[in-house]
């Protein structure tokens, strides 16, 4: 819940000035990466608290951040903050060396853990199982693709289909006015559908509405996630597993570093170099049709032990209120 919804003021003094006048904030909080130098400099001077919640410190910003002409700006901008909750260890070591004081960093885990466990919703899962029909057949889900990822994901489709004729491909373009052109890239042999016109007997069946990704994944053996063969940082892998389902995704997954380590450490991920190794993954998984339940086992032990960063964040901020 919240009071007021506005625009965030142009990052300018005179701008800034009259917002925080205006609004007479008891507290100022930013997310992940986002840095509002003139923010944090009137807060500062008006003795308003700041925080940076959910931190993170992606290889690209470390990468810019980690120079010698760099470094010192870095550190001061970072500073202007009361207290910095990160995700990682590996967040608060890179501050930590650009030269923040380590005791405003606090490493509490992801807060987007609790507010993605919070949308799960077993009813709304099993609706679009029933829609799709033939649950027999394995549903292969390729999810948040990016221009360029979708030949690969189709193309691994394509051998995975030799050796089981019955799987399903579904893919959920990152923009879902791009699925018609993702359509027109799979062969003619199979029968693609987009959503919106869903009917029986689908081979291929295309995304193009928003909102859906999420509920859909929970249906599927497996799912591939995009933004990771073409370089944007990965999307959220969190997503498809916290349903139980295994990942798989490219050589980009930066912006998920930290859970793609821990995913790979526990066997329930798997990094692919190109559409070969991923349908290489696809055709075990499918062989293995009946291991769902170790796969539930391991999203339950996952998200036990990462859960909790939101209320942890908040009883720290609460001690300046």
């Amino acid at each position: 819940l919240f009071d007021l919804h506005i625009y965030y003021p142009w990052d300018k003094k005179r701008f800034v000035a009259r917002a925080l006048d205006s609004l007479r904030p008891a507290a100022f909080i930013t997310a992940e990466t986002e840095l509002w130098p003139n923010m944090l400099w009137e807060c500062r001077e008006r003795s308003v608290p700041a925080f940076l919640i959910n931190g993170r410190i992606s290889d690209r910003t470390w990468g810019r951040i980690n120079k010698r002409m760099t470094r010192r700006a870095a550190s001061g901008i970072y500073s202007l903050f009361t207290e910095l909750y990160l995700r990682d260890e590996e967040d608060a070591r890179r501050l930590a060396a650009v030269g923040v004081d380590e005791k405003k960093l606090h490493v509490l885990g992801d807060s987007k853990v609790d507010a993605l466990l919070a949308r799960k919703n077993a009813a709304a899962r099993d609706g679009w199982r029933e829609k799709f029909g033939a649950p027999e057949r394995p549903i292969f889900i390729a999810g948040s693709t990016h221009t360029g990822e979708d030949e690969k994901v189709i193309a691994a489709f394509g051998i995975l289909r030799k050796k089981r004729p019955d799987a399903r491909l579904v893919i959920a373009p990152r923009h879902p006015e791009r699925a018609g052109a993702v359509a027109s890239l799979v062969p003619e042999e199979y029968i693609t559908m987009r959503l919106s016109t869903l009917a029986e007997g689908w081979d291929v069946l295309i995304i193009d509405k928003i909102g859906v990704l999420f509920d859909i994944y929970g249906v599927a053996c497996s799912a591939f996630v995009g933004g990771s063969f073409a370089d944007k940082g990965g999307q959220n892998i969190l997503e498809p597993f916290s349903w139980g389902v295994p990942v798989q995704y490219g050589p980009h997954m930066e912006d998920f570093a930290q859970a793609s380590r821990a995913f790979l450490a526990m066997g329930a991920a798997a990094q692919v170099a190109d559409e070969e190794e991923l349908a290489g993954v696809w055709s075990r998984l499918a062989a293995d049709s009946g291991d769902g339940e170790r796969w539930r086992r391991l999203s339950r032990d996952y998200f036990a032990r990462s859960c909790g960063a939101s209320m942890r964040t908040w009883k720290l901020i609460k001690k300046y209120l």
